[in-house]
């Protein structure tokens, strides 16, 4: 596979992009887990991607989502940036246990491991629904707000003292 640079890396992330195909309206469950996804393209329409978004059906706070870019001109595909909720400790890693990212990085690709295999914890988000906004603003995903309006739906809170 072409070796990708990070600034590479870190543009295909956040270049903006305009959803082709719209994740459904509701999530289905398979296998445990309530899925969902969508396929998107760079705004110049130069790059593909696919989006995956699933929560576990019993414990909800594991969770994952994820922008996949497909590049043009190699076979195979590239899981750039992933947000996760804690989904229990691994011996090898200690972000498992709380909410995190991974990003791929070019270290990775070129020693042929996956290239999201780098994490950081992260206190971006603490939910699912905190995550997906998170990602659809960082992955820089155009008319988000069509496909997913509660998660952009502002709360306004009113002190009792301003109800006169």
């Amino acid at each position: 596979m072409d070796q990708l640079t990070k600034q590479e890396i870190e543009y295909l992330i956040h270049c903006q992009k305009k959803i082709i195909d719209p994740p459904k309206k509701e999530m289905s469950l398979a296998d445990g887990h309530w899925r969902n996804g969508m396929k998107l393209q760079s705004k110049d329409g130069e790059h593909n991607f696919v989006v995956f978004m699933r929560k576990n059906e019993d414990f909800e706070e594991n969770f994952a989502i994820g922008l996949i870019y497909l590049p043009k001109d190699v076979k195979g595909d590239i899981l750039l940036f992933r947000c996760n909720g804690p989904h229990g400790p691994h011996i090898l890693f200690d972000h498992h246990d709380r909410h995190h990212v991974h990003i791929a990085d070019e270290k990775n690709i070129a020693a042929c491991l996956k290239a999201e295999r780098t994490a950081y914890i992260t206190e971006e988000y603490a939910s699912y629904w905190d995550a997906l906004g998170y990602f659809l603003r960082k992955c820089s995903i155009m008319g988000a707000q069509e496909h997913f309006p509660d998660v952009f739906q502002k709360n306004l809170f009113i002190s009792s003292r301003d109800e006169t």
